[in-house]
C-alpha cells in the first residue's frame, strides 16, 4: 500500500463533525534505516472534534480497514488530543532524522505520557507516528500535492503527456521543482510502481502545487487528490554532525586524501576526518554529484553529507553520499571545480534531499487555506459514505 494513500482514505472519510485541517503533514525520516517503508514516511492529521473518544475509535477502525497487515505492513497511530504538548516530542524527532529509534522507547514515553495509541503488525510504524508529532510549519517545510488512482488501474503504467510536464515545469519553476528530467529526458512527478500514487508535485506553497497540477495533460480518470505540507527536501536529516555508526545521518568535514573509481563507474573518496580516516561513496546513479567527486583533488577541503551504510565481512562502513559542500579547491585556478554546494541529480534525490533550487528559498511559518486542497471524486466519496 502506500502511507500517504492511507492518511487520503481517512481524511475524505471522516464524517463532518470530525474536522480535518490544513494540511496534513507528510514527515520523511531517516532513509537509512533498512526496516522501513520503502519512503520513511509518517502522515499527521490535524483533526477538530467535540468528542475525541469517539473520534479515535473511528480512526482506529479506518485503519483496520484500510492498512494492508496480510502484505506486511506494520501500521501504527498515535492519538494527541492536546497539540500544546508535541514540542515535547522535538528530541524523538531529531533522533528519528538521523539515527536508529528503538520501538520499545517510543511505547514507554507514550504510556508515560498517557498517550493512547493503536498498532498493528508487529506495530514498528509507532516510531513514525510518534516522531511526526513534532514536525510542524515552524520547521523549513516544502508542499506536495499527491493525486490518487482508481483502484482498477493500480500496476497499469501512468500515461502523462511529457510535453505538459515540460511546460508546466518551465512556468513554475522555481516554485515547484523535481518535475523533470533533462538529462535523462524523464518524467519525475509520476512513480513507477503498482502503488495507488498517479503524480505528485512539490513546491514552496500550497497554491503553487495546486496551480500545477492543474496544468498536466492526462486521460486517467482518478479518485482524487490532498496537499500535505511536508518536510521533504529541506535536508532535515543534515542539521548535526555525523555521529560514525550504522544508519546515521549527517555530516563530517574532511580533506581529500584520495579519489578512486570502480565498478559501475562510482567514485570512492578517502577522506581526513578530525584525525580519522573515513571513506565516502558517490555511485553513478547521482551523476551531477558524482561527476563533481570526480573532479576532486587530494588536498581538497569538503563538508560530506550522507548517511553511514553498515560495516560488514565483506566491506568496510562507508558514507554513502547525498551532497557536497566544497570548502576549498587548492589550486583552484584553471580547475573546473569551484566552491560551492553539489547534490545528486533529480532523478536521484532522496525525499529529503534539498535541491539546488531551495538553497536560500526556505518556507517557514504556516501558509493561508486555499480552497481545493483535498478532493475526492464523487465516486469515491459514495463508496466511503
Amino acid at each position: 500500500m502506500c502511507t500517504t494513500y492511507l492518511g487520503y482514505r481517512i481524511a475524505a472519510a471522516l464524517s463532518p463533525d470530525i474536522k480535518v485541517l490544513p494540511y496534513p503533514r507528510l514527515v520523511r525520516l531517516n532513509p537509512n534505516i533498512p526496516f522501513k517503508t520503502r519512503g520513511n514516511a509518517a502522515v499527521c492529521l490535524k483533526v477538530e472534534t467535540s468528542d475525541p473518544g469517539r473520534a479515535f475509535e473511528l480512526l482506529s477502525s479506518k485503519m483496520d480497514e484500510l492498512s494492508d497487515v496480510r502484505g506486511g505492513a506494520n501500521p501504527a497511530m498515535v492519538f494527541l488530543e492536546d497539540t500544546s504538548r508535541s514540542p515535547s516530542f522535538a528530541g524523538l524527532y531529531q533522533a528519528a532524522l538521523t539515527g536508529v529509534v528503538s520501538p520499545h522507547r517510543v511505547r514507554r514515553l507514550l504510556e508515560a505520557e498517557g498517550i493512547r495509541r493503536y498498532e498493528s503488525g508487529n506495530g514498528m510504524g509507532v516510531v513514525g507516528a510518534a516522531s511526526a508529532l513534532a514536525f510542524d510549519e515552524s520547521f523549513d517545510h516544502t508542499y506536495e500535492l499527491i493525486s490518487y488512482r482508481r483502484k482498477e488501474n493500480w500496476g497499469s503504467k501512468r500515461e502523462i503527456d511529457s510535453s505538459s510536464v515540460i511546460a508546466m515545469d518551465r512556468r513554475t519553476f522555481p516554485h515547484t521543482f523535481n518535475n523533470y528530467d533533462y538529462q535523462k529526458r524523464r518524467v519525475l512527478v509520476a512513480p513507477h510502481g503498482p502503488d495507488p500514487v498517479f503524480a505528485g508535485v512539490r513546491g514552496d506553497s500550497p497554491a503553487a502545487v495546486v496551480g500545477a497540477f492543474g496544468q498536466l495533460e492526462y486521460e486517467e480518470q482518478l479518485d482524487g487528490y490532498m496537499v500535505y505540507v511536508s518536510n521533504q527536501h529541506t535536508d532535515a536529516h543534515f542539521r548535526s554532525k555525523l555521529e560514525w555508526k550504522a544508519y546515521a545521518s549527517g555530516w563530517i568535514d574532511g580533506t581529500v586524501e584520495s579519489v578512486q573509481f570502480g565498478p559501475g563507474g562510482h567514485a570512492y573518496l578517502a577522506l581526513s576526518s578530525d584525525g580519522e580516516k573515513r571513506m565516502v561513496a558517490a555511485y553513478e546513479p547521482t551523476g551531477d554529484l558524482r561527476r563533481a567527486v570526480g573532479l576532486l583533488e587530494k588536498g581538497d577541503e569538503i563538508r560530506a553529507y550522507g548517511g553511514v551504510r553498515r560495516h560488514t565481512s565483506l566491506h568496510p562502513a562507508i558514507l554513502n553520499l547525498e551532497r557536497m559542500d566544497v570548502v576549498n579547491a587548492r589550486g583552484a585556478r584553471g580547475r573546473i571545480l569551484s566552491k560551492g554546494t553539489y547534490v545528486s541529480s533529480p532523478r536521484s534525490n532522496r525525499h529529503l534531499t534539498k535541491p539546488l533550487s531551495r538553497i536560500g528559498r526556505e518556507v517557514y511559518g504556516a501558509q493561508a487555506e486555499i480552497g481545493g486542497w483535498l478532493s475526492a471524486s464523487s465516486r469515491l466519496q459514495r463508496a466511503l459514505a
